[in-house]
């Protein structure tokens, strides 16, 4: 995103409380932009947004600014159906789940303000793969390297090294049926590794992230996406990564129907499975 002009100002803020009365916070400090350049949300009439809320630990961010509040917590749970209004809560109207939570740790930088986590490996089908735990170090006080998680970008972008190791199990994985066909790139995000197939649909296999003490299991719904390989409607089942010489970052696609708790204070993150459809 490239931002021409800039300013700063502060106003009163009206939020939906939990209580079901609005709740007017006094003095919040956000940015206008006139002048905004290689932006996108889509063309779509229902894609248009009328503003960005800062939810990152620069002192300026959201949270920080209202956490004489809400205790420097909050949570999200989001899902991947467009017509579900999902809650962002703070505070004491963060839910507690009552199976419990998977809890790892935040890696912060003062002026880095990205949402690290340590991300160890990953499994394929229950089998982890022999991907060296290094490239996914965080490099330089946070400018490199890394993961992070980013409710903001769609799919997740996952470093060449690990990427080339999913890709290659998946090929062996799906050489078992002989009704799916390798080929093919997708009409819109550019996704490399993409399947023809015969109804019906071969079984999926589940990808887990395994982060320091805790494990993200992805299912196979939101591993792979069906999309359109051409003008005439021709389908393909594409795995829902994009390969990136940098980074690892952990998209909303697959962040969704899990709840998300930021507890700046202990510099944890905790996740448990949700039902995001139920406003958690």
């Amino acid at each position: 995103m490239t931002t021409g002009c800039f300013a700063c100002a502060a106003e009163n803020f009206n939020f939906l409380s939990s209580s079901g009365q609005p709740l007017m916070i006094p003095g919040v400090v956000f940015g206008c932009a006139y002048d905004i350049r290689k932006i996108s949300f889509g063309r779509l009439e229902e894609f248009k947004v009328a503003g960005l809320l800062g939810l990152g630990y620069a002192p300026i961010s959201f949270p920080l600014q209202q956490s004489y509040q809400t205790g420097k917590v909050f949570s999200m749970c989001l899902t991947r159906r467009r017509e579900i209004q999902t809650y962002l809560r703070f505070g004491k109207d963060v839910p507690t789940p009552p199976g419990g939570l998977r809890v790892t740790k935040l890696v912060l930088f003062k002026d880095i303000p990205y949402y690290y986590v340590n991300l160890l490996g990953i499994s394929v089908h229950g089998q982890q793969l022999l991907i060296d735990p290094n490239v996914f170090a965080v490099r330089n006080q946070g400018t490199s390297g890394g993961c992070f998680m980013d409710n903001g970008s769609s799919f997740t972008v996952l470093i060449r090294p690990a990427f080339n190791a999913v890709v290659q199990f998946l090929e062996m994985y799906f050489m078992r049926f002989p009704r799916v066909f390798k080929g093919g790139r997708p009409l819109g995000p550019p996704f490399e590794l993409c399947y023809k197939w015969m109804t019906p649909l071969p079984p999926l296999p589940t990808l887990t992230f395994h982060f320091e003490n805790a494990d993200l299991l992805i299912n196979p719904e939101d591993l792979f996406i069906k999309v359109k390989a051409d003008q005439q409607g021709n389908d393909l089942f594409c795995l829902a990564f994009i390969a990136d010489d940098a980074r690892t970052i952990l998209g909303s696609v697959h962040q969704s129907n899990y709840l998300f708790i930021y507890d700046l204070n202990q510099k944890l993150l905790k996740f448990a499975p949700e039902d995001c459809s139920k406003n958690s």
